[in-house]
Protein backbone atom coordinates (compact mmCIF):
# COMPACT_ATOMS: atom_id res chain seq x y z
CA UNK A 1 0.00 0.00 0.00
CA UNK A 2 1.55 3.35 -1.03
CA UNK A 3 1.59 5.89 1.40
CA UNK A 4 1.06 9.35 0.24
CA UNK A 5 4.08 11.74 1.13
CA UNK A 6 3.22 15.39 2.39
CA UNK A 7 4.67 18.06 1.34
CA UNK A 8 6.95 19.30 4.35
CA UNK A 9 6.40 23.40 4.85
CA UNK A 10 8.96 25.44 3.56
CA UNK A 11 11.82 26.64 7.02
CA UNK A 12 12.64 30.29 4.84
CA UNK A 13 11.04 32.67 2.24
CA UNK A 14 13.89 34.69 1.28
CA UNK A 15 14.56 33.51 -2.24
CA UNK A 16 18.26 33.20 -1.90
CA UNK A 17 18.17 30.69 0.38
CA UNK A 18 15.98 28.31 -1.52
CA UNK A 19 17.10 26.11 -4.68
CA UNK A 20 14.42 25.66 -7.07
CA UNK A 21 11.62 26.58 -4.34
CA UNK A 22 13.05 24.33 -1.83
CA UNK A 23 15.06 24.39 1.29
CA UNK A 24 16.79 21.25 0.93
CA UNK A 25 20.04 22.88 0.70
CA UNK A 26 19.07 25.46 3.74
CA UNK A 27 18.55 22.82 5.98
CA UNK A 28 21.83 20.29 4.76
CA UNK A 29 23.76 23.86 5.59
CA UNK A 30 21.99 24.56 9.11
CA UNK A 31 22.85 20.87 9.59
CA UNK A 32 26.38 20.71 8.50
CA UNK A 33 27.57 24.14 10.67
CA UNK A 34 25.57 22.65 13.79
CA UNK A 35 27.95 19.56 13.01
CA UNK A 36 30.73 21.52 12.62
CA UNK A 37 29.69 23.71 15.53
CA UNK A 38 30.27 20.50 17.41
CA UNK A 39 33.43 20.07 16.27
CA UNK A 40 34.49 23.32 17.14
CA UNK A 41 33.19 22.61 21.06
CA UNK A 42 35.29 19.19 20.57
CA UNK A 43 38.18 20.31 19.97
CA UNK A 44 37.83 23.87 22.44
CA UNK A 45 37.59 21.36 25.26
CA UNK A 46 40.10 19.32 24.75
CA UNK A 47 42.33 22.10 24.57
CA UNK A 48 40.84 23.09 27.52
CA UNK A 49 41.69 20.10 29.00
CA UNK A 50 45.11 19.99 28.25
CA UNK A 51 45.17 23.65 30.60
CA UNK A 52 43.49 21.83 32.86
CA UNK A 53 40.45 24.45 32.89
CA UNK A 54 37.35 24.53 31.12
CA UNK A 55 35.96 25.23 27.85
CA UNK A 56 34.30 28.26 28.87
CA UNK A 57 37.57 29.43 30.52
CA UNK A 58 39.47 28.69 27.62
CA UNK A 59 37.42 30.91 25.70
CA UNK A 60 38.09 33.89 28.16
CA UNK A 61 42.00 33.31 28.13
CA UNK A 62 42.19 32.84 24.48
CA UNK A 63 40.61 36.36 24.26
CA UNK A 64 41.88 37.97 26.66
CA UNK A 65 44.94 36.89 25.75
CA UNK A 66 45.30 38.86 22.47
CA UNK A 67 44.55 41.76 23.84
CA UNK A 68 46.35 44.56 26.11
CA UNK A 69 43.63 44.15 28.90
CA UNK A 70 39.82 43.81 28.23
CA UNK A 71 36.73 44.80 30.85
CA UNK A 72 34.78 42.37 31.79
CA UNK A 73 32.03 43.34 30.07
CA UNK A 74 33.88 43.44 26.73
CA UNK A 75 34.66 40.25 27.17
CA UNK A 76 31.02 39.02 27.58
CA UNK A 77 30.27 40.98 24.71
CA UNK A 78 32.62 39.44 22.24
CA UNK A 79 31.44 36.09 23.94
CA UNK A 80 28.03 36.93 23.84
CA UNK A 81 27.74 35.40 27.71
CA UNK A 82 26.42 37.59 30.61
CA UNK A 83 28.56 39.68 32.70
CA UNK A 84 27.85 38.21 35.96
CA UNK A 85 28.94 34.21 34.48
CA UNK A 86 31.92 35.91 32.79
CA UNK A 87 32.89 37.70 36.19
CA UNK A 88 32.41 33.99 37.85
CA UNK A 89 34.69 32.34 35.22
CA UNK A 90 37.26 35.07 35.40
CA UNK A 91 37.64 35.23 38.87
CA UNK A 92 38.54 31.23 39.12
CA UNK A 93 41.19 32.09 36.04
CA UNK A 94 42.54 35.00 38.66
CA UNK A 95 42.20 32.37 41.15
CA UNK A 96 44.37 29.88 39.19
CA UNK A 97 47.20 32.18 38.93
CA UNK A 98 46.10 31.88 34.93
CA UNK A 99 45.02 35.91 34.83
CA UNK A 100 45.08 39.19 36.45
CA UNK A 101 42.86 41.89 37.87
CA UNK A 102 43.76 45.49 37.18
CA UNK A 103 42.13 48.86 37.50
CA UNK A 104 41.55 50.75 34.10
CA UNK A 105 43.92 53.61 33.59
CA UNK A 106 40.93 55.75 31.70
CA UNK A 107 38.53 54.97 34.54
CA UNK A 108 39.46 53.44 38.02
CA UNK A 109 36.01 51.91 39.02
CA UNK A 110 36.26 49.16 35.74
CA UNK A 111 38.30 46.27 35.59
CA UNK A 112 40.64 44.96 33.51
CA UNK A 113 41.63 41.34 32.79
CA UNK A 114 45.14 40.61 31.61
CA UNK A 115 46.96 37.01 30.58
CA UNK A 116 49.42 36.24 33.60
CA UNK A 117 53.12 34.92 33.16
CA UNK A 118 51.59 31.73 34.52
CA UNK A 119 48.77 32.08 31.31
CA UNK A 120 51.50 32.84 29.03
CA UNK A 121 53.05 29.75 29.99
CA UNK A 122 50.10 28.00 29.39
CA UNK A 123 49.56 29.18 25.90
CA UNK A 124 53.39 28.13 25.14
CA UNK A 125 52.53 24.57 26.39
CA UNK A 126 49.36 24.76 24.19
CA UNK A 127 50.01 26.05 21.31
CA UNK A 128 51.60 23.13 19.52
CA UNK A 129 48.31 21.28 19.86
CA UNK A 130 46.62 24.03 18.71
CA UNK A 131 48.74 24.64 15.71
CA UNK A 132 47.83 20.70 14.97
CA UNK A 133 44.63 20.92 15.47
CA UNK A 134 43.39 24.23 13.73
CA UNK A 135 45.28 23.49 10.96
CA UNK A 136 43.19 20.25 10.06
CA UNK A 137 39.87 21.97 11.10
CA UNK A 138 40.31 24.56 8.21
CA UNK A 139 42.50 22.86 6.27
CA UNK A 140 39.91 23.11 3.11
CA UNK A 141 40.88 26.99 2.94
CA UNK A 142 43.26 29.03 0.94
CA UNK A 143 43.70 32.68 2.39
CA UNK A 144 40.93 34.11 0.15
CA UNK A 145 38.15 31.86 0.93
CA UNK A 146 39.61 32.01 5.00
CA UNK A 147 38.94 35.86 4.73
CA UNK A 148 35.31 35.78 3.00
CA UNK A 149 34.71 33.29 5.83
CA UNK A 150 35.56 35.36 8.62
CA UNK A 151 33.67 38.52 6.99
CA UNK A 152 30.68 35.67 6.95
CA UNK A 153 30.98 34.62 10.08
CA UNK A 154 31.10 38.00 11.94
CA UNK A 155 27.87 38.77 9.53
CA UNK A 156 26.55 35.81 10.66
CA UNK A 157 26.89 36.32 14.75
CA UNK A 158 25.00 39.66 14.22
CA UNK A 159 22.13 38.10 12.74
CA UNK A 160 22.24 35.77 15.14
CA UNK A 161 22.13 37.79 18.00
CA UNK A 162 18.88 39.42 16.02
CA UNK A 163 17.27 35.77 15.30
CA UNK A 164 17.86 35.18 19.24
CA UNK A 165 15.76 38.31 19.81
CA UNK A 166 13.49 37.28 17.30
CA UNK A 167 12.89 34.28 18.92
CA UNK A 168 12.32 34.87 22.45
CA UNK A 169 9.13 37.51 21.16
CA UNK A 170 7.50 34.49 19.00
CA UNK A 171 8.24 32.21 21.77
CA UNK A 172 6.04 34.67 24.16
CA UNK A 173 3.61 34.87 21.01
CA UNK A 174 3.11 31.22 20.79
CA UNK A 175 2.48 30.76 24.61
CA UNK A 176 0.31 33.37 24.50
CA UNK A 177 -1.66 32.14 21.94
CA UNK A 178 -1.40 28.43 23.07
Amino acid sequence: MARSRKKVPLTVSRPALLARGSDVEFRGLIHDLIAYGHKLDACRDAFAAIAGISGVQYEILMLVSRADGLAVGEVAARLHRSGAFITIEANKLVAAGILEKGSDPADGRRVRLRCSSRGFQLLERMAPYQRRVNDVLFESLDAKRFRELRAAATRLVASGDRAVALTEVLLQEAKEAA
